[in-house]
């Protein structure tokens, strides 16, 4: 007869079990969704800043990029020459061993002023080398000339 009598571990049927209400939903669940809406952006943000870092130490700058402006203002700023502007830079040549680079600014006498740089690997760091050479105005200030006497 101890056959026929149910094991003491088992639970009744559903049809037997006594209703109860769902249980709420836990109160970490305002703080998954908290979690959600700041952290996945701001992981997100993270991801491009780290990009960015990762992306200057495998590439050259760009002849109009913000790193290749800065790195040229400070050779001008040295070397006491007038402001940068962007329309002013020009791109000549451009492959992953090195960047060809020139601006042309004009001085306060009149005459230009001819910067070429280019952007180079040194081993695993990005170098710069520049040239600077003055260029006589393309149109000279004119000159009285001297006429000969009429006849």
């Amino acid at each position: 007869m101890a056959a026929d009598d149910p094991p003491p571990n088992t639970r009744p049927p559903l049809r037997a079990r006594r209703w109860s209400a769902p249980r709420p939903p836990p109160s970490n669940n305002s703080n998954r969704m908290l979690f959600r809406l700041i952290g996945i952006p701001a992981l997100a943000f993270a991801g491009v800043l780290i990009y960015r870092g990762v992306q200057e130490r495998f590439a050259l700058p760009d002849c109009d990029s913000s790193r290749a402006k800065s790195t040229l203002t400070g050779v001008l700023d040295q070397l006491k020459i007038g402001p940068l502007r962007e329309e002013q830079i020009k791109t000549i040549s451009s492959n992953k061993q090195q960047v060809v680079c020139n601006v042309v600014l004009p001085s306060t006498d009149g005459n230009t002023i001819n910067i070429d740089y280019t952007f180079f690997w040194q081993g695993n760091t990005a170098d710069m080398r520049y040239s600077i050479s003055h260029r006589p105005a393309q149109n000279p200030p004119a000159t009285p000339q001297q006429q000969a006497p009429l006849r």
